[in-house]
């Protein structure tokens, strides 16, 4: 008869091969990780990257929530463009002092004073929708001040990346920031037509989830400690750093071209997006789960296209490998403004999130790559400058929209926008050697 201890000691020695094995799953999965997304292993990068999601996420949602709710509240798509240029306008005007100031103080600090602005906005946007009193006015008004926030927010960010993530890892890290921020397209959009299609939660309790989310980015914000001694500053201060930003960047013989090329896909390439209601609901005649099923797809493309250029080592020509990204992008918005068919439409805003997000994060990570330390928050923030383009765009497809429909409208800009990124790419022999 076997005692207590022999069954203990046969138990041990029927788990130890399972422990074993899943220990080696496990070490195998760290290698992976570590081989394809060498950014991950170094811890600053890691905590920073995991704690910002829940506010790239928030942000993905209320952009989705916005255009829907604009549309909803006026029923004209040109409702869509006024939000989006309330919220962009200030990128516009501020956007290079949004830079200047990165450059010049603690971006930790920056980080958390505008997330706490982006909290009370979404608070305010909450109790507005949840008392009735909402009117688009506020939407745009709440938008701009949100919008402020962000144009001092998106330079800290992208240039305390930097900071935290050693030189070669720099390209993987910036990739890796695209792809969080494409997981959140991912999850957003479906996220909040689900919700708000929950009677008890609506369009309001939308706005209140996306408060929560930017409240736990700045409790992740105070746990952080900003990397000291990294960074040298040029000793140049007020209205002349500004200047200085501006002369450094004509002056390189690459930047200008990588900021300029990313200036016609976001004109007119990119408010696609924001013309997805008028498509859900004009063409496809799906409600808010079928326009959050639309973007879903868009984000997995998104974050797919993302990931793959994160994976990328030695990329021997990627100016060349972005300018066909650039073209092909373009092509498949005619594919999509064309159709009808809603499975159609699914499988090719899959194909245009992945190659348009490829686009960005390669122009992106090659915009970090050519520009000096002392300068990436006043680079970051011209580069902002060419997004602040984004709600223009938006404003002028939409109205298009309303004039030609949406169809037609992003068909034509699919067109410009690969013609325009062929023939700007192909002007620039410094550009196509990279």
């Amino acid at each position: 008869m076997l005692g207590h201890s022999d069954l203990i000691g046969k138990d041990g020695m029927n788990e130890a091969p399972f422990r074993q094995k899943q220990q080696s799953k496990r070490r195998r999965l760290s290698a992976w990780v570590g081989r394809a997304f060498p950014a991950l292993e170094e811890h600053d990068f890691r905590v920073l990257w995991l704690g910002m999601l829940p506010g790239i996420l928030a942000q993905q949602m209320f952009f989705f929530v916005n255009g829907y709710f604009a549309f909803e509240l006026t029923g004209v798509a040109s409702s869509i463009g006024v939000v989006s240029v309330g919220f962009g306008l200030p990128m516009l005007l501020f956007s290079l002092l949004g830079g200047m100031t990165a450059d010049r103080y603690s971006k930790l600090r920056l980080l958390i004073i505008t997330e706490i602005v982006l909290v009370t906005g979404a608070v305010i946007m909450a109790l507005l929708v949840l008392s009735d009193f909402i009117r688009l006015w506020h939407m745009v008004m709440i938008g701009a001040v949100m919008g402020t926030a962000f144009t001092f927010h998106m330079p800290a960010r992208q240039s305390f990346f930097a900071e935290v993530i050693s030189q070669p890892r720099l390209m993987n890290a910036i990739a890796l920031g695209g792809a969080g921020t494409n997981a959140s397209r991912v999850l957003g959009p479906p996220l909040a037509g689900m919700l708000i299609g929950v009677a008890w939660i609506g369009v309001g309790g939308v706005y209140v989830l996306i408060a929560v989310m930017y409240a736990l980015v700045f409790l992740g914000f105070l746990n952080i400690t900003e990397p000291g001694g990294r960074v040298e500053r040029d000793g140049i201060t007020g209205f002349r750093s500004m200047i200085d930003g501006v002369a450094y960047i004509r002056n390189n013989p690459v930047l200008p071209v990588l900021l300029a090329l990313s200036l016609a896909p976001i004109m007119l390439g990119l408010p696609y997006q924001a013309l997805m209601p008028v498509f859900a609901k004009k063409v496809f005649h799906v409600g808010p789960g079928g326009l959050g099923m639309l973007m879903m797809v868009n984000g997995i493309g998104a974050l797919v296209g993302s990931l793959v250029i994160a994976s990328l080592r030695n990329l021997q020509r990627p100016g060349l490998v972005q300018l066909t990204l650039g073209m092909l992008f373009g092509l498949s918005l005619v594919v999509f403004s064309s159709n009808e068919h809603y499975l159609v439409a699914l499988i090719m805003l899959f194909f245009v999130g992945g190659v348009s997000a490829a686009y960005l994060s390669l122009n992106a990570s090659l915009i970090m790559q050519k520009s000096d330390s002392r300068y990436h928050g006043r680079v970051m923030s011209i580069y902002m400058l060419t997004f602040s383009a984004l709600p223009l765009g938006n404003m002028f497809i939409s109205l298009l929209a309303d004039a030609f429909g949406a169809p037609a409208t992003i068909g034509t800009g699919g067109t410009l926008t690969a013609v325009i990124v062929f023939l700007f790419g192909s002007f620039s022999r410094a550009y196509r050697n990279i």
